[in-house]
């Protein structure tokens, strides 16, 4: 591989997308944005180190954070807000700057499949898949596949020998006592 290719992915999304560079609360290192994406409150963005967002997404950032080591496919959908729509006597146009505000949080090691929508107050854990298609209303565990509208895990990545392994390896934030209470919590093992 050639070693200037991580920098000339950077530049070329420096290039696409210089308000976000200029303005993020921290851009890390070696990340590639794909075009025709469209970020809304870059000041509002934690982005950690290797991630890579495939072309066509459309992040709303509220207190916005993406880890490390994160892949993400085509046509994301990211929202960390909500509209309020319970205003009687106003119109849903006349409304339409009033939010619920949220956050969104991505932990490392996380790859999530095109297509998916990530609505506001919820983290993704470390090490966790998310299939193509799913639509995130709800926090998902580490280290967990998780698929569907609503999305919800239906197993698990790795073993809990593997994943005992695994987790001083990659110096996770977890231990594996606390993931595998939060498998038993979400009903997976």
């Amino acid at each position: 591989m050639n070693p200037l290719r991580p920098y000339i992915r950077q530049m070329i999304s420096i290039i696409r997308y210089p308000q976000l560079f200029l303005f993020a609360k921290r851009m890390g290192k070696n990340n590639e944005l794909g075009p025709g994406g469209r970020f809304i409150r870059p000041s509002q963005i934690y982005l950690g180190d290797n991630i890579y967002i495939a072309p066509k997404f459309h992040i709303s950032a509220r207190n916005l954070i993406i880890g490390n080591n994160v892949l993400i496919g085509p046509n994301l959908l990211l929202e960390c807000d909500d509209h309020i729509f319970k205003n009687i006597g106003k119109t849903i146009w006349s409304t339409r700057d009033l939010r619920k505000i949220g956050s969104v949080k991505i932990e490392d090691d996380v790859w999530m499949g095109g297509n998916v929508t990530v609505l506001k107050d919820v983290t993704i854990g470390e090490g966790c898949i998310v299939g193509a298609g799913s639509i995130i209303t709800k926090s998902l565990p580490p280290y967990s596949i998780c698929v569907g509208s609503p999305c919800r895990p239906v197993k698990v990545r790795f073993t809990s020998e593997e994943l005992a392994q695994h987790l001083p390896l990659i110096k996770s934030q977890y231990s594996l006592n606390t993931i595998s209470e939060l498998w038993e919590k979400n009903g997976i093992k």
